[in-house]
């Protein structure tokens, strides 16, 4: 065996791993204190065997990993405790929701009125309605504005919440006219989390450490309404050129986010949305209001294999994933002022409460997918009447939530990523991230992490962004084998006992 095939063949010195605020969970196969005792294809859950298995005296071809001459770099330390499972911290109190408008160039919009309406009252089936306000803000000189919900809801909004896992999804608008009549209108998506107390869910929490998104008003002269081809509802797979080269799969490339793109993928170079017949609008401060009657409809809706994780497995161990629709996923919303071109401008939370689980066990040696779970999302016009007989459109694609199409799969494998594993893979790795998983053990990331997919569908033919957290309903596992060798894992973005991301192995 070389120097390499052969390196520490029984297990390093035991270091114990204990945090409160762990982000994955661990175990030794089966001793009475193991954290799950169920057997091995039971997803979250390891090994029934008492001990680990003496290796084979003749490895099989899954037993050798691969190698080259060169000397491999420390691993890292062997983790063979359990650090203790974070909890759900309850929330209370009213919830506020925040963001800024600013005009085209970037200058704050100060002075502005924001109205709020519900996401999820648009009905299904085309119907126009005009918005229910459920309040307004006015901006500051920085072109901040905040909301403060009450604690208790009407009963048409807490249906809302309560069926989006304790979340009450908002659109938060501007608009107003220049002095040309010319339309400016900006559209916000924020999350108010309203579940709180005992009911307090992992929805609520995320959508209460939300971050502002910073969103800029731009002229709305469409005044023909633009329908979706039907040639964009066609559903390819996805693919691993969706993320940047530091972080891979848990960071969004310029391509979707806040940059503008086409819907029929012809290019957007030089697209500028403040520039309408020459004229630039995107230092005008428009005056508020205008006497403009806002409405809006479903123009289309379709259902899209969304990517919503992934799970490595490669020398000797197999890979599980999990995904609960009851927990928490932040979609990017796309936003355009023509239909033709298109921004990811803001996020909003999705979920239902019909607690549906999908996910895959088992997977492996040398195996890794992405996961796909079908999505309905909706095309959505945003139409202002205003004097003079002026009626303009801007649009919106907005995530409804899983829903399995007729005769369709419930769920399926998307890319394969497996170059993400390895040897030259673990090379390139930063030495802090890497740990040994222990003979007949797996590591499981469970709660307080997430990754996001820069596209992880195409809807409408426009790039959508999405970010999955952990919960303890939905994980990524790995699970070692018995080979003579060790199993070297490591995080994407973190040490697999802080914030990993993404578990590769080697």
């Amino acid at each position: 065996m070389t120097e390499i095939s052969g390196r520490r063949l029984t297990l390093a010195t035991a270091l114990s791993v204990v945090a409160a605020s762990a982000v994955m969970g661990l175990a030794i196969s089966a001793p009475a204190h193991a954290a799950c005792t169920a057997a091995l294809d039971t997803p979250g859950c390891g090994s029934t065997g008492t001990s680990s298995p003496t290796p084979s005296p003749t490895p099989t071809a899954t037993d050798v990993k691969p190698t080259d001459s060169a000397a491999l770099p420390s691993s890292g330390p062997t983790i063979t405790a359990a650090p203790s499972p974070s909890t759900l911290t309850a929330v209370s109190g009213a919830p506020t929701v925040k963001g800024v408008f600013t005009l085209g160039n970037g200058s704050p919009l100060a002075g502005a009125t924001v109205t709020l309406t519900p996401v999820d009252e648009v009905p299904a089936d085309g119907s126009t309605i005009t918005p229910t306000t459920v309040g307004t803000a006015t901006t500051a000189s920085d072109g901040s504005w905040s909301f403060t919900l009450p604690s208790t809801l009407p009963s048409t909004l807490q249906t809302y919440a309560d069926n989006n896992g304790g979340v009450l999804s908002l659109e938060a608008s501007f608009y107003g006219q220049a002095a040309d009549g010319t339309l400016l209108t900006g559209t916000d998506y924020v999350d108010a989390g309203m579940a709180t107390g005992s009911a307090t869910t992992e929805g609520s929490v995320a959508a209460r450490a939300e971050t502002s998104d910073t969103v800029a008003i731009h002229p709305d002269v469409d005044g023909t309404l633009v329908t979706p081809a039907d040639s964009t509802l066609v559903d390819g797979a996805d693919t691993t050129d969706n993320a940047d080269s530091a972080n891979d799969t848990d960071s969004s490339p310029t391509t979707s986010g806040n940059t503008w793109q086409s819907a029929d993928g012809a290019s957007t170079t030089g697209f500028s949305p403040d520039v309408v017949d020459g004229v630039d609008y995107s230092a005008v401060k428009p005056k508020l209001g205008g006497g403009c009657i806002p409405s809006k409809h479903v123009i289309k809706q379709h259902d899209y294999y969304t990517t919503i994780g992934e799970a490595h497995a490669y020398y000797d161990t197999t890979a599980a994933f999990e995904y609960n629709n009851t927990l928490s996923s932040t979609w990017g919303v796309a936003t355009s002022v023509d239909g033709k071109n298109w921004s990811i401008t803001s996020k909003i939370s999705r979920k239902n409460t019909t607690g549906h689980s999908v996910g895959f066990a088992n997977q492996g040696p040398r195996w890794a997918k992405r996961f796909q779970i079908p999505v309905k999302y909706q095309d959505v016009d945003h139409q202002y009447a205003c004097p003079e007989g002026k009626t303009t459109h801007s649009y919106s694609i907005v995530p409804v939530g899983y829903e399995i199409p007729a005769g369709g799969a419930v769920a399926r494998y998307g890319a394969d990523v497996s170059s993400k594993d390895g040897l030259d893979a673990y090379r390139k790795s930063n030495p802090a991230y890497r740990a040994v998983l222990g003979k007949k053990q797996y590591v499981t990331i469970t709660s307080g992490d997430s990754v996001t997919y820069g596209t992880a569908a195409k809807v409408f033919g426009v790039s959508i962004s999405l970010d999955t957290e952990y919960g303890a309903s939905h994980f990524q596992k790995i699970t070692a084998g018995s080979g003579g060798e060790e199993h070297d894992i490591w995080g994407a973005k973190g040490k697999i006992s802080g914030h990993p991301g993404v578990i590769y192995s080697y």
